[in-house]
C-alpha cells in the first residue's frame, strides 16, 4: 500500500517502478481529491521481494519515494 496526500483535485498520477526504472503500475489519482489517501498498487500480479520506487506526479511537482516488498 502507498500512502500519499494531495493538496487539491488537479490531475495527478501515481506510478510504481522497479529499480531499473521500468513502470510496473500507473494510476490516475487526481480525482481522489484533496487529503490523505491509501492506494494498493502492483496488485495485478504478485510482486517479488525487492526494492521499488513510487513516483507521484502532480502538476509540475515530482515526488519520489523508495519502498520494499518483503516475502
Amino acid at each position: 500500500a502507498v500512502l500519499f496526500s494531495l493538496p487539491d483535485m488537479a490531475p495527478a498520477t501515481l506510478e510504481l517502478l522497479d529499480v531499473s526504472g521500468r513502470r510496473l503500475a500507473r494510476r490516475e489519482v487526481g480525482s481522489l481529491g484533496p487529503g490523505n489517501h491509501v492506494l494498493n498498487v502492483g496488485r495485478e500480479a504478485a510482486m517479488p521481494a525487492g526494492g521499488y520506487l513510487v513516483r507521484l506526479l502532480h502538476g509540475s511537482q515530482l515526488l519520489l519515494a523508495k519502498g520494499t516488498v518483503l516475502r
